[in-house]
């Protein structure tokens, strides 16, 4: 059994639950109440439920993602795109500029908040970016966790609910949870979570997932040269940046580790046996570098087009595979396709890129270019 085939098993298999009751150490109370992570997993949303809870959390945001909605949204991230982009080609000629906060932040952040019904005007916007890489700093202390976990991420969506109400809002994510609330399908708890979830995982993700495929092109030179001779030969049928896209996505994904998975009975995988009550925890970018489950060429090589980059579990598998894949490849498609039109001759600059120190997130905090 490849890492692969280990990882997938745990994500998809219903002997590994997402629900905390199945946690042999929480129960017995070995988990200390300082411990940071505790009340996301202890939360009650997509990433903590399993079974017929799971899918009625889940069915209301399916809905408001069906394709046609994310079809819809294309015109509005083109807008935003090219709108972003102007604003980088003012940077000074030969000026070092951060790519992840003028680009590959700011994008999917707008295309999110779009999609929820944020309004453009006013600071939510941004207060909903603080909030969101605050409440994924693996290194923040048990009472910032608290507090934007507990307090202030609630009450900010809170509030922007009471003013969608008040100015009727019907059509937007948002109101459709809202909806599903009115209407006995969701409790105000299950929706705040659910907007958590839809706002972290909206935004973040989408981001790193930009910035990993730029760094992929810019370290493998001939592989951007072939996508852009693609592009200009404009063949009917033909989108290099989707093939960019999917290699991105394995060869740096987006996510760090898939939390948490418990085993409500012993399960062998290969020769390993995770016992009834042990957590585990899947690591996206080590699996999707494993050299059994992507021999040809060597997984450390970016190689858009390779026959199984489409095996990748980035989005995860199953039931539980993330809800807004669609969304986050029409966004990086658009974005790389894009950028390298901007900025043919765009290159890393010398300064690191630091990463961002979360257990679950896999990205930069800044991710230093020349435009060229």
């Amino acid at each position: 059994m490849t890492t692969r085939e280990a990882g997938a098993l745990v994500m998809s298999d219903a002997r590994f639950s997402k629900d905390i009751r199945n946690w042999g150490a929480h129960a017995r109370g070995e988990i200390p109440a300082d411990w940071p992570l505790l009340f996301i997993v202890e939360g009650k949303g997509l990433l903590t439920t399993d079974g017929q809870t799971h899918r009625r959390l889940r069915l209301p945001v399916q809905r408001a993602i069906s394709p046609r909605r994310v079809q819809a949204l294309r015109p509005r991230i083109e807008a935003v795109t090219d709108r972003l982009l102007t604003e980088l080609a003012a940077v000074p000629a030969g000026r070092e500029t951060d790519l992840l906060s003028g680009f590959a932040l700011p994008l999917p952040l707008e295309v999110i908040c779009s999609l929820l019904g944020v309004p453009e005007e006013g600071a939510l916007r941004e207060e909903l970016r603080e909030l969101s890489a605050a409440a994924m700093n693996s290194e923040a202390s048990v009472e910032e966790v608290q507090d934007t976990v507990g307090q202030r991420f609630p009450a900010t969506l809170l509030a922007l609910i009471g003013q969608k109400r008040a100015r009727g809002d019907r059509d937007d994510l948002t109101m459709d949870l809202v909806t599903a609330m009115d209407e006995g399908e969701l409790s105000e708890a299950e929706v705040i979570g659910n907007l958590v979830v839809t706002i972290i995982g909206g935004h973040e993700t989408t981001a790193n997932l930009i910035c990993h495929a730029v760094t992929g092109l810019l370290t493998h030179p001939d592989t951007l040269a072939a996508a852009r001779k693609r592009q200009e030969a404009g063949a009917d049928g033909d989108n290099p940046w989707s093939e960019v896209v999917e290699e991105a996505l394995r060869w740096e994904s987006p996510s760090r580790n898939v939390m948490f998975r418990y085993a409500t009975e012993d399960v062998a995988i290969g020769e390993d046996v995770v016992r009834e009550g042990e957590a585990v925890l899947v690591p996206l970018p080590a699996i999707q570098r494993c050299p059994h489950a992507f021999p040809d060429p060597s997984p450390d090589v970016f190689a858009p087009g390779r026959a199984d980059a489409s095996r990748h579990i980035a989005f995860g598998v199953g039931p539980h595979r993330c809800p807004g894949a669609s969304l986050a490849r029409l966004e990086a498609e658009i974005a790389l396709s894009r950028l390298f039109d901007a900025f043919p001759h765009l290159r890393l600059a010398a300064t690191p890129a630091p990463r961002v120190p979360s257990l679950g997130i896999n990205g930069y905090q800044k991710l230093p270019v020349h435009l060229g």
